[in-house]
């Protein structure tokens, strides 16, 4: 069982529905946060790929099941095949990924496991593959989906579908 009921307001369907469902006793958090989670997805010049292994690497890493599911589930609606999401854990030595998607996916495990800081030579390796407003599209996601994934930690959303 999730920890908080799910609220009839503002019912939502995809992949946030279970934890917009739970949020819906503040409506106005839920709502920004699927806006959050569009203009993430949609805009800038980061590729999808990029920022769906970033959110897939940040949902496995915190062990948010749901999450880690439902990012599994889009990428692979992205045409990410399924040995590139099996090697997700050797991205550094994997021939399914190439340089700036390791730089991007070392960053979201960096930020992952040490919040407070991004170490230098990772910034430095993001700066080599993306420019300052690609370096913020990917820095975002990577809190974003870390916010997520302890949100539907906390209140247990896996909960609700298992």
């Amino acid at each position: 069982m999730p920890r908080l009921p799910q609220s009839t307001r503002d019912a939502a369907s995809g992949p946030y529905g279970p934890l917009v469902a739970v949020l819906g006793e503040r409506p106005e958090i839920a709502r920004t946060l699927v806006r959050h989670a569009g203009a993430l997805a949609e805009s800038g010049s980061v590729s999808r790929r990029v920022k769906e292994l970033c959110a897939l690497m940040v949902s496995w890493l915190n062990a948010c099941d749901y999450c880690t599911s439902c990012h599994e589930d889009l990428a692979e609606r992205l045409g990410i095949d399924r040995a590139t999401l099996d090697d997700l854990g050797n991205y550094a030595r994997s021939p399914h990924f190439d340089a700036a998607e390791r730089a991007a996916l070392a960053a979201a495990v960096s930020l992952t496991r040490e919040p407070r800081a991004l170490p230098d030579i990772l910034w430095s390796d993001l700066q080599a593959h993306f420019d300052a407003g690609e370096c913020v599209e990917i820095v975002a996601t990577i809190g974003f989906y870390n916010y997520v994934n302890r949100l539907g930690n906390a209140l247990q959303i896996g909960a609700m579908l298992g």
